[in-house]
């Protein structure tokens, strides 16, 4: 088992940027929704962000903290189910970034970097929507990255990263 350390420092950014969207009730949805395994959405979400901050805070290049933890709050804010089938859910994988891009237009004030973040972390399956920033890049790699350890259930969130 595999677990992920908590430093208060990155719960600390992702407040700083995020706190808006994390105390709103539409965010809030995400737990509604299973993700990968048992997780919800919600919880994927914080992960993705949290593992995000992490390689920013490692990466020897500037970033934009702020559109970072943004773009990575909100890269799947689908709310729906897409366990449930139906022919919309059988293409997913492809159109939820588009979705998700749209609800966090809709619901939050999320600049075009953001927005691009969302719009593209499901490259390489979306070939067509390359990640154009450094943030974006990032938010798809650790995308990537918790889908697959969530999805063979080898990471287990401590209680103390849920409450983030």
């Amino acid at each position: 088992m595999f677990k992920i350390g908590y430093d208060e420092s990155i719960v600390e950014i992702i407040h700083t940027f995020g706190d808006d969207i994390i105390n709103d009730e539409r965010f809030e949805e995400e737990k509604n929704y299973i993700q990968h395994g048992t997780l919800s959405t919600y919880t994927h979400s914080l992960c993705v962000t949290y593992i995000s901050v992490w390689l920013a805070l490692r990466s020897k290049k500037k970033v934009d903290m702020r559109a970072l933890v943004r773009g990575a709050l909100l890269h799947d804010y689908f709310l729906y189910d897409w366990h449930e089938k139906n022919e919309y859910h059988n293409t997913h994988g492809f159109t939820h970034a588009k979705r998700s891009m749209a609800n966090a237009r809709r619901d939050f004030d999320i600049t075009e970097h953001e927005a691009g973040i969302i719009y593209s972390h499901m490259f390489p399956l979306n070939l067509t929507h390359i990640p154009a920033s450094r943030e974006a890049r990032i938010v798809c790699w650790a995308d990537k990255l918790c889908a697959g350890i969530e999805t063979i259930s080898l990471l287990h969130y401590s209680s103390a990263f849920a409450g983030v």
